[in-house]
Parts: C-alpha cells; structure tokens; sequence
C-alpha cells in the first residue's frame, strides 16, 4: 500500500491493516503504561446492552503493553481520556472505523462489528454480521439505525443492542457503502449502475447507468438530490425519488476520494490531477486547481477553505470562491482531520499528527505515531480525538 493509499484508507474520514503496538512518545516525557489487563476490563461489554442475537466475537489475548505520551499530547492541546479494544478474531484486523458523540464504531475483518461507549470505551455490543469471509463496505448510521453492506445484502441493525432488524438481498453487486435518504438506500456499482432501493418495501427503486464503474459513493446534496461520479469521470446530479438527471458535468477522471459540497457548490479531487469546483444548480464549472498527480488524499472543506494535499503544493487551503491557495505549507502532506480552538488545524499524515496555523499554515507542533493506523473525529471543530492502533486498539482523547 502506498502512502496516499495509505492515508485514504478507511480505518482510518475516513478510513488499514493493523499489526503492531501503539506508542505514542515523543521521547523523554512522562508515559502511561496500558496493561492487558487495564484494556480488558475498559473492553468489556455492558451488560445490559446484550441481545440474544448478538454474537460476540473471540476477543485477541494476546496484547502488548503501549505508552501515551501525556506531556506531548498536553503540548498539542488534549489529554488522554481512555484506551479500549474491540473483540477481534484472531489474526483479524480493523477496516473501518467511525466516530460518532455518543459511540465509536470499529468493523473488523471477519465481519465483526463492534460499538463502543464514547464516554467511557466499554463495548456496548459486538457480532459477527455474516460470515468470517464476507466483505462489508463502510457503515453508515441513520438515526438509532446502522445500515451496513456487503457486495450483495443491506443489513439493518439496532444501535443500542445489535439486534438484526432486516436483511435484504439487493439483487446487484455492489461497489460503495450506502447513502441514505429518507427509506431509499443509494448504491453504485461495478457495472456503472447507480441504484436506489426501496428499504421499507424491499426493492429497487430505480436505476441509472453511468459511463463507467462506480467506486465512490454519492454525495446528498438536499432532500431531493444526491451527486454521484463514475470512474471515467462521467459526475452527475440524480434526483432520489425518480433518478431524473439534474445536471451533468464531464471531466477527465474519477476519484479515490469522498464528493463534497457546501450547498452551493460540488468539489471533486480526481485522479485526473485536478481540484474542480462545479455550481450545484447548472453545473457549470467555477474552477480548476491542476496538479502533477492525481489527488488522492480526502479534501476537507470548511468555511470559506478547501483543504487539500497535492504533490506540488503539499498541504494548502483553497479559496472555494477562486481555487487559489491562500497559503500551503510543502512540508506537511496530509488529511484535515479537525479545527482546535478556530486556530489550529489537526492534521494525520500517516506517520505523524501535526498541529498547523489555520491562517498561515506554519507548523505549530508534532507527534510522531508510526505504528498507528489512524485518526478519527467525532466532530470537526473542537471534536474528540481518537488513536487507532496497529493492533486494533483504540484511545480517546479530548480538547483541554
């Protein structure tokens, strides 16, 4: 994998394989020895949030010791609230992971899903979704709902216990997570196809054919339409209810990386070499920021800025009026994962977390995590951090 794979992947905005034991240090500073032990008992699941079909997968016993490293961790800005583990099959590892403020969300290979207290890291609950060889797409929550799809079922599970609410065969092979509006879950797939299905009735609502494969899920732009983009660049508006085509936009690639939009406009990082901004209403094209190679870390976009990472600029934030750089900084090639106090932008670079001037750009302080898999946020500005290790192990932080 290489690293702008690496850093699109979705354990870890997100979105890897996890194979060692976490330390987070600097060097020199106070640490909190974890032992198995301690991470155990912060794992365990609650007892009243188990079901009677609720599988719970064989927990990994095997757990080396890992340091937080406070002082650098205090220098950055957060303290260490608690570290957990969600049960694993052996030898499996965490594909997906997504934070939420009431609980945190780990899908396991094998399967497995578990969710985590957000307040205090226990296990609320844990299964084995299918099989140990099914492969599923990232989840996606919908209310107290947690929908989550393999390349051919949509399940329906209960947040608060597990339990299996509904299982529907989609008829077609899948290639992205869900997108939900209202009771239509909307799909791509390989053979260009995007679909809605019907949930409460079961059944495909509609199709549209795009030019290509479809690999990145749509977009909702509003209650009525959702824009979606097909490999070959072949980026459309499709209204939820009826698939009618509201506008349509062509440019010369597709994207590794999730569509944006502000209501206003749509914004596509490609694999073309390019940043487009294009208007929602008629499509037309506002601007286009070219690059040296294709983009493949996830844009982020907040306020008046689009921050994204480009072999030529490295790190910068865009107008979204213009395209222009406001400023860019070559030293840090990474994914936005957070705003901390309106100033400083939390940035995840797949070897280090790094704190950067949100006005200027300039590197404010660093944290080197190299056997960490990733980085999550429940919220955006001032949101919690959490540490996800190699091994699957997860740790909590929040703003001081």
């Amino acid at each position: 994998m290489d690293y702008h794979s690496f850093l699109r992947s979705s354990t870890v905005f997100g979105a890897c394989s996890l194979l060692g034991a976490l330390v987070l240090s600097a060097g020199g500073c106070s640490s909190t020895q974890t032992a198995a032990s301690n991470d155990s008992q912060a794992s365990q699941p609650a007892s009243e949030a188990t079901s009677e079909d609720t599988t719970e997968a064989p927990m990994v016993t095997a757990r080396p010791k890992w340091a937080i490293d406070h002082d650098a961790f205090k220098d950055f800005g957060y303290r260490w609230d608690w570290s957990g583990f969600p049960p694993l099959q052996h030898n499996a590892e965490i594909i997906h992971t997504t934070a939420y403020h009431d609980v945190i969300i780990m899908q396991g290979s094998g399967a497995t899903l578990s969710v985590l207290d957000a307040n205090t890291g226990k296990v609320r609950w844990s299964k084995q979704v299918d099989r140990p060889t099914t492969a599923f797409f990232e989840s996606v929550r919908f209310g107290e709902t947690l929908y989550v799809a393999s390349e051919t079922d949509l399940y329906e599970l209960n947040l608060k216990n597990g339990n299996t609410l509904d299982r529907d065969s989609l008829t077609s092979i899948v290639s992205t997570r869900p997108v939900i509006v209202d009771n239509i879950a909307i799909f791509g797939t390989t053979a260009g196809e995007l679909f809605g299905f019907q949930m409460d009735q079961d059944f495909k609502l509609w199709s549209y054919q795009f030019d290509g494969p479809i690999h990145t899920p749509p977009t909702v732009l509003d209650d009525e339409f959702v824009a979606a983009i097909s490999d070959g660049g072949d980026l459309r508006t499709i209204r939820v209810k009826s698939a009618e085509s509201g506008v349509t936009m062509r440019i010369a690639g597709g994207t590794t990386t999730n569509i944006l939009n502000d209501g206003f406009s749509i914004y596509v990082g490609s694999t073309d070499q390019s940043i487009y901004s294009f208007d929602v209403e008629d499509g037309k094209r506002y601007w286009r920021e070219r690059s040296s190679a294709p983009i493949t870390i996830q844009p982020v976009l907040h306020g008046e800025s689009l921050y994204v990472t480009t072999d030529d600029l490295g790190l910068a934030a865009l107008d979204v009026l213009t395209g222009k750089p406001l400023w860019n900084n070559k030293a840090v090639r990474g994914w936005v994962v957070g705003l901390l106090d309106e100033d400083e932008l939390i940035v995840w670079t797949g070897r280090e977390l790094v704190s950067v001037d949100a006005e200027r750009g300039d590197i404010l302080a660093r944290i080197k995590m190299d056997n960490v898999s990733g980085v999550r946020t429940d919220m955006f500005e001032d949101g919690n951090l959490y540490i996800i290790a190699n091994d699957g192990r997860i740790a909590k932080f929040s703003p001081r």
